[in-house]
């Protein structure tokens, strides 16, 4: 899923699994089992699993969780925040920054999160940041991320070095404005090429 060989919508077929993985089948059905359970992917008695396919619904209520989430802990995240841990966020600004060529990635994707990841570290709280992470996995594994423009690109950039410029400051107000400016850019943009035919 994270390298694109499955798609959403896409039937999966156990057999081929594990002829493909080189396992007995009864592991690939045990795992299949657990990725629908997860929500990645759904069942259909007779039928077997498919790739799930978001829903704009579902898309919405998983964006208001991640926000909610964010603007609730910078603050705490900025007041347990150390040297070394920002040190952390910004590399992974960085690396954000540095992943950026010609066209979009999934790759890109994935150090956005790891971006937003190092934030909410700085509280200690490693149950917020794994569930942080699901939510994430939860949206861009659902989606063709290579069908955003390049433009948002360096608007993302943009905005991660607002953000990290507040909190660097320590400016609990503003980081969270910044956050929620963030997730409003990010669901007007994505939600028009992900439910494009919707």
């Amino acid at each position: 899923m994270l390298s694109y060989q499955i798609v959403p919508g896409q039937r999966l077929v156990f057999v081929d699994l594990a002829k493909q993985l080189k396992v007995s089948r009864t592991p690939v059905n045990n795992a299949l089992g657990i990725l629908a359970q997860e929500g990645y992917l759904d069942f259909v008695p007779n039928q077997g699993y498919s790739v799930h396919k978001i829903t704009k619904k579902e898309a919405e209520d998983l964006y208001e969780i991640r926000e909610v989430l964010e603007v609730g802990f910078i603050g705490p995240a900025i007041r347990q925040m150390t040297e070394k841990t920002l040190q952390k966020v910004e590399q992974c600004k960085i690396a954000y920054e540095k992943s950026i060529s010609t066209h979009v990635t999934r790759k890109m994707f994935i150090l956005d999160t790891e971006f937003h990841l190092a934030i909410l570290a700085m509280t200690g709280n490693d149950l917020l940041t794994r569930r942080y992470e699901e939510l994430c996995r939860k949206i861009f594994l659902r989606f063709r991320t290579e069908d955003l423009v390049m433009g948002r690109i360096g608007e993302i950039r943009n905005e991660h070095q607002q953000l990290f410029e507040a909190i660097r400051i320590r400016d609990v107000e503003l980081a969270k404005q910044r956050v929620q400016e963030h997730h409003r850019h990010s669901k007007k943009n994505l939600f028009p090429i992900i439910f494009a035919s919707k």
